[in-house]
């Protein structure tokens, strides 16, 4: 009997950015009551088809913030897929507006990243996750986002 041969993990999952800044990689900064806050960002678009039709992703958004005491950041997030990767279907929310960081008294930097399980068997072939960030305070509290795809369960697997 032939034996099959052995995978590791990395083989069958892959990594992709996911949005910030215009989509350049570079960490989206917004300031409370500024720049960048509460303003949607349209995450990077995903081809599927390069990563063999990938069937599952674990969709993370990355941040740090430095937050006044009992001020927060709070998190909407929501996924798109389009046949063309031009016109993209409604938004699905995968989570409403939620608190992610609290200030501590005093003040604080709190960092983190907020999960989600994405099952993409329905999807279509390119799919985005967007966020929005919310600074609750009037100009003092700063944060960095961004967003990162762990995909798997490709149709496909790689040569070994």
């Amino acid at each position: 009997m032939a034996s099959r041969p052995k995978e590791d993990i990395g083989a069958v999952i892959s990594c992709q950015y996911g949005g910030a800044t215009n989509n350049s990689g570079a960490p989206l900064t917004i300031t409370a009551a500024g720049t960048g806050d509460n303003t949607a960002v349209t995450g990077a678009t995903i081809d599927r088809a390069s990563y063999g039709m990938a069937q599952s992703a674990e969709v993370g958004v990355l941040w740090l913030a430095a937050l006044q005491a009992t001020e927060t950041l709070d998190l909407a997030v929501e996924y798109q897929t389009s046949a063309d990767g031009s016109t993209w279907d409604t938004a699905v929310a995968l989570q409403a507006s939620a608190t992610v960081a609290t200030g501590d008294t005093g003040g604080s930097n709190e960092s983190g990243i907020t999960k989600f399980s994405l099952n993409m068997s329905g999807l279509k072939r390119y799919v985005r996750v967007n966020f929005t960030p919310d600074l609750s305070a009037s100009g003092t509290d700063t944060a960095i986002l961004m967003s990162l795809w762990a995909l798997g369960g490709a149709d496909t697997l790689p040569i070994t």
